[in-house]
């Protein structure tokens, strides 16, 4: 028996205040006559208007799982509710889709305290502004007295809906008979798994169903029934939470292509493309709870795939370990195909059969014999169950020639930053994701003051695939821009954007300038086929490769965002965008620059520390220089400060970046004749010149803090650094008489 739920009495009687705004029926307000579908028109025409409408709750709001760093908490809660009419069945037109978030007294974006109490079934009054996202239809709450629980009914069921009244065979979009299942419960028959969709660096997953006559539909993941177990959970109220006795993560487990099942049900949402002129997957589908999955028969299902070491030298096989189980059978076979021929394609790989680990029935292994320093040695598993059904690892496509590749490279002097960015992936995600790293680079911007705010480093022997975004510990802070670190931590994919959640860094007292990359900004072709992506995280120079300037060709895309041409009336498809003036949850950009799409975001979003100038069509430069970062389907280059900036034809303030205290540490810079050793030291160092004469000393750590100081006389008494941490120092010698000095990098060892 379903209980029904008050809220407080502020709320029910703030919902009255709201009666101005016309009543409009979920159905009309999604009718769309046939006439305008045939015409590829799907709009509502009550898009942008405000009103009150009544619906049947179909999704309960402790399912919602989609993430998102503008609202407070980090969850964008939603749900989905039906027409009143016909008790909550399912009907054409007569489903929409419901945000609920609000703002709060002080402008911040927050979940509407009511989504917690909804469960399907729940009449509910709403007063919404009527919007669209990639052609579905929405209701954003317009305030916190806009949602409120007035009875029950029985919880709606899924209507069954033909996939071909959908999508077609390309996924595209049938608008004159899909529009009207838009937000609906609906379930799709018999349908086939023709591909697997690993995203966000493998934590997230979607796939893609066929039925029997190959029209194609996507099964998407904003709600928890879909959440792999590397996501943590976000709705406190989801059955996965650790309040309702789950573990606080997903726990879904991802289907392999040729997995047949009777049925999926969920809500169908619209991601419009095809006529319509957008580039979505079309309607999809989002199940709700673990039911909705109806399996028929599966393939063998591999995981737990796992190599030992991670990066193996010449002198080391690489050791496979994988989990291979059938749902409804047996394995009948398991095999895995590797090459370290880079003329091979995949499908030409030889075969070798993987054994059973003694004392398990599920458990395979397999050792990649020792390759030669510097080898790219691709592999995949191939499987079939006692009914012939192949699986491999990774996921192939059913309609894919080639199976899909794991790799690594073979290092005998450690891992390199290349290794972390280089993907064969189609979406360039490391192959090195959930894995701790350790690797070294120089770091091309820093959080100082008058730098980027972020700290970003670089293999300077690379000139692609060498830079990475690092974030995580507090040491970064230490890190000045130009020095080499050593960093170990676990690479992460954020929006797609490759970054190493730093555990530790090390600063090795070397220091290097890093020179940037060029880039023809210009370059179409790069941003088409996403050729630009081996330079993410580089630090690079958007130039024109014929020698003349380049120009602002857009001046506000949106988000912080222009754009930069060697034409200044080129389209944005041959423009790379700049980013600045924004620090915040999801803008990662610096303070210190001071072309900005707007002058608002002098003080949103962060506080700029320059003036901030609004850009124009009208400027040009030689230059700009900056890292390339990539997130929400953009690349865009971050210049760090004002010098970034060459030969702009706008004057702009000076910065004073601050330099690394490894800066000129000579052994013998202005003062000859002067040893230090032994270096590295075993405790106590001897300070001696040539001829003997008296100097004064001055150690120094990293952060500029003076440890030991005092006079040496002709070679006199040893410097004891016995009571200090290993690590790297500045030793300052300086000749009283001439004013002469030395600086020596010291390394202590004990």
């Amino acid at each position: 028996m379903k209980v029904l739920r008050f809220l407080p009495l502020a709320l029910l009687l703030g919902f009255s205040a709201q009666a101005q705004y016309p009543y409009v029926s979920i159905t009309n307000l999604n009718f769309v006559s046939p006439a305008d579908l045939a015409m590829c028109n799907d709009t509502t025409p009550y898009l942008g208007d405000t009103i009150r409408t009544r619906g049947v709750v179909i999704t309960d709001g402790g399912l919602t799982e989609v993430a998102s760093g503008s609202v407070q908490g980090g969850l964008r809660p939603f749900i989905f509710v039906v027409d009143t009419a016909n008790g909550g069945a399912m009907s054409p037109f007569a489903s929409i889709e419901v945000m609920g978030v609000v703002q709060d007294a002080n402008g911040n974006l927050i979940p509407h305290p009511s989504f917690v109490y909804v469960a399907p079934g729940d009449i509910v009054d709403i007063v919404g502004f009527v919007g669209e996202f990639n052609g579905n239809n929405q209701l954003s709450l317009l305030d916190g007295n806009s949602f409120n629980i007035v009875g029950t009914v029985n919880s709606p069921v899924p209507a069954t809906i033909l996939l071909a009244d959908l999508n077609d065979a390309n996924g595209i979009n049938q608008l004159p008979t899909g529009e009207q299942w838009a937000n609906a419960y609906g379930k799709i028959e018999n349908v086939t798994v023709s591909e697997v969709i690993y995203f966000a660096g493998g934590t997230r997953v979607s796939f893609n169903i066929v039925d029997a006559n190959g029209n194609r539909m996507n099964v998407s993941d904003r709600f928890g029934a879909q959440k792999l177990p590397a996501h943590q959970i976000l709705n406190p109220n989801s059955p996965y939470s650790v309040a309702a006795g789950g573990t606080g993560f997903g726990a879904f487990v991802p289907p392999v292509p040729g997995t047949f099942y009777n049925s999926i049900s969920g809500a169908i949402r619209h991601d419009a493309n095809g006529c319509t002129g957008d580039a979505g997957r079309g309607y999809e589908i989002n199940p709700f709870l673990d039911s909705h999955y109806d399996l028929g028969f599966a393939p063998p299902f591999i995981s737990n795939v796992q190599r030992d070491p991670l990066v193996p030298t010449s002198n080391q096989m690489a050791d496979i370990t994988l989990n291979v189980t059938d749902f409804d059978g047996s394995v009948d076979s398991v095999a895995i195909a590797w090459s370290s021929n880079a003329a091979l394609s995949p499908s030409q790989f030889p075969k070798f059969a993987m054994t059973p680990v003694p004392g398990t029935t599920d458990e395979f292994s397999f050792s990649i014999p020792n390759q030669p320093d510097g080898s790219l040695v691709r592999y995949y598993i191939y499987a079939e169950d006692n009914d012939n059904n192949p699986s491999f690892f990774p996921s192939k496509p059913l309609n894919q020639v080639e199976p899909n590749v794991l790799y690594y490279t073979v290092r005998n002097d450690g891992m390199k930053i290349r290794d972390i960015q280089y993907s064969l992936a189609s979406d360039y995600a490391s192959p090195y994701v959930g894995e701790i790293v350790t690797v070294k680079g120089y770091a091309t911007s820093s959080t100082k003051p008058y730098d980027l705010g972020y700290v970003y480093i670089q293999d300077p022997q690379e000139t692609e695939w060498g830079g990475i975004a690092l974030r995580g510990t507090n040491a970064l802070s230490d890190v000045y821009r130009g020095e080499e670190v050593q960093v170990t931590g676990e690479v992460v994919e954020y929006f797609n954007f490759t970054m190493i959640d730093v555990l530790s860094v090390t600063r090795t007292g070397n220091v290097m300038e890093v020179q940037p990359v060029p880039i023809d900004p210009s370059d179409s072709a790069a941003y088409a086929t996403r050729a630009i992506e081996k330079y993410e995280g580089m630090l690079v120079s958007a130039e024109n490769p014929g020698g003349g300037p380049i120009w602002i060709a857009q001046t506000n895309l949106g988000f912080g965002d222009y754009a930069v041409s060697t034409d200044p009336n080129a389209p944005l498809s041959r423009s790379l965008r700049v980013h600045a003036g924004r620090q915040s949850g999801t803008a990662f950009s610096s303070l210190y620059v001071s072309i900005v799409t707007d002058t608002i975001y002098a003080n949103l979003d962060g506080e700029m520390e320059v003036p901030a100038i609004a850009c124009s069509d009208t400027m040009n430069m030689d230059a700009v220089v900056g890292v390339l970062n990539f997130g929400f389907s953009n690349y865009r280059i971050q210049p760090r400060n004002n010098d970034d900036f060459i030969g702009l034809n706008v004057p702009l303030d000076t910065t004073a970046l601050p330099q690394s205290p490894f800066l000129g540490l000579e052994p013998h810079e202005a003062l000859s004749g002067v040893a230090v050793y032994p270096n590295p030291s075993n405790g106590v160092v001897r300070i001696a010149s040539e001829p003997a004469r008296a100097l004064e000393f001055a150690l120094f750590d990293l952060h500029g803090r003076v440890l030991r100081s005092g006079s040496v006389r002709e070679n006199g008494p040893l410097l004891d650094v016995n009571g200090l941490p290993e690590g790297v120092y500045a030793l300052r010698l300086v000749e009283p008489s001439t004013g002469r000095a030395a600086h020596v990098k010291l390394v202590h060892r004990r």
